[in-house]
């Protein structure tokens, strides 16, 4: 019996965990949507590669085809793309990305956007599609939701009708839910504004409590690793509403206290060399954050990369390095400040310390409190 053909529209971590659950029940193609290739994936690949790096690395691209036939001939069509920008552009991208795909879809085709949206975004999607399909979603072809955080896997599947004889996500094994788009839109932007804001106040209240020196504690030990990984929600949320809406103040003050936070790192960093007598030249300032290079998301590396660059406006020497680098962290000659940006990574620096690999070093823990160890 012929497997049903489904296509993941995008080469990203958590497309390809998505095709990794699938494959053995369905004709899995992936689509790399930045170099505008696609390429099958049997089940004896994807155990062989657990990891997308690991595919990519080690596998050679096999069975390539065009896009536009992949797309065309799926029944199920999984949008889940590898964004390279960031903040509003990242919006631009992804709605250019979302409409390549309409432009090929067929009649029967069930289009899953794993991609998050503010409320209402996913209608704007909705009529984008019908435009360049001429076909009617909830009749002649449907569509789903369920967005995905960095590196996580799709949950429940909502869709926009159910249409008879149609795809369904239980023929993936996966679950569905019909009509409650709007619900699951609701949902989601409530659990990104919750932790957002969550997170802006423990950074501006910890601002506050140094500024008086006085310790407030730092409970939840949210890192920035945190926060940065929810800039394309927040910004979603802000696209879907009219200025002045209240979602936007909330979403924004969140954003607001983001890029706050990287200048608060950089002040705490500039004030340890002070209250160390470091001399800038006999420093070397490590950004330790291991950031997944394949997930849809670009951001987390967008937020690394400012934070690298407003340092080197102090600190000449100035690296940023993941768990997995194998280059030489720590200069003998200096004194080491490690700035872990995530509870791995912090980690991951205090086991370099305790092995007596980087005993000079002072780690900055990149949380609310910015705390020394």
């Amino acid at each position: 019996m012929q497997k049903t053909k489904v296509a993941i529209y995008g080469l990203t971590t958590e497309g390809y965990s998505i095709a990794s659950k699938i494959v053995d029940r369905a004709a899995v193609t992936i689509v790399d949507d930045t170099l505008q290739m696609a390429m099958e994936l049997d089940p004896r690949t994807v155990k062989g590669h657990p990891s997308l790096q690991e595919l990519v690395g080690g596998e050679s691209l096999m069975g390539l085809k065009p896009i536009s036939q992949v797309l065309s001939e799926a029944r199920f069509v999984f949008f889940a793309p590898r964004l390279r920008k960031s903040g509003d552009e990242s919006i631009i991208e992804s709605n250019a990305k979302i409409r390549e795909v309409a432009k090929n879809v067929s009649k029967g085709t069930l289009v899953i956007n794993t991609l998050p949206m503010g409320v209402g975004g996913n209608a704007d999607n909705i009529a984008m599609i019908e435009k360049q399909t001429g076909l009617k979603v909830g009749g002649t072809l449907n569509y789903g939701y369920s967005p995905v955080r960095p590196g996580a896997e799709p949950g429940m599947v909502a869709l926009f009708a159910k249409v008879r004889d149609a795809p369904s996500p239980e023929d993936l094994g996966m679950k569905s839910t019909s009509g409650d788009i709007i619900s699951s839109e609701l949902s989601y932007v409530s659990s990104v504004l919750e932790d957002g804001t969550r997170m802006a106040a423990d950074v501006e209240l910890m601002r506050k409590a140094r500024g008086q020196k006085t310790d407030r504690g730092d409970s939840e030990e949210r890192y920035i690793d945190d926060l940065a990984s929810l800039v394309y929600d927040l910004t979603a949320v802000q696209a879907s509403e009219d200025v002045g809406e209240p979602l936007t103040y909330l979403s924004g003050a969140a954003l607001k206290s983001l890029d706050n936070h990287v200048r608060y790192i950089v002040d705490e960093t500039r004030e340890l060399l002070r209250q160390m007598q470091l001399k800038a030249s006999r420093t070397r300032v490590v950004v330790a954050w291991s950031i997944d290079k394949y997930e849809m998301r670009a951001d987390r590396m967008r937020t690394a990369e400012s934070l690298a660059e407003r340092l080197r406006d102090y600190v000449t020497d100035v690296k940023h390095v993941q768990m997995q680098t194998e280059e030489e962290i720590v200069d003998s000659y200096k004194h080491t400040v490690a700035i872990a940006c995530s509870a791995k990574d912090r980690e991951w620096v205090l086991g370099l310390r305790r092995t007596g690999r980087a005993q000079e070093m002072t780690v900055l823990k990149a949380t609310p409190s910015i705390s020394r160890e």
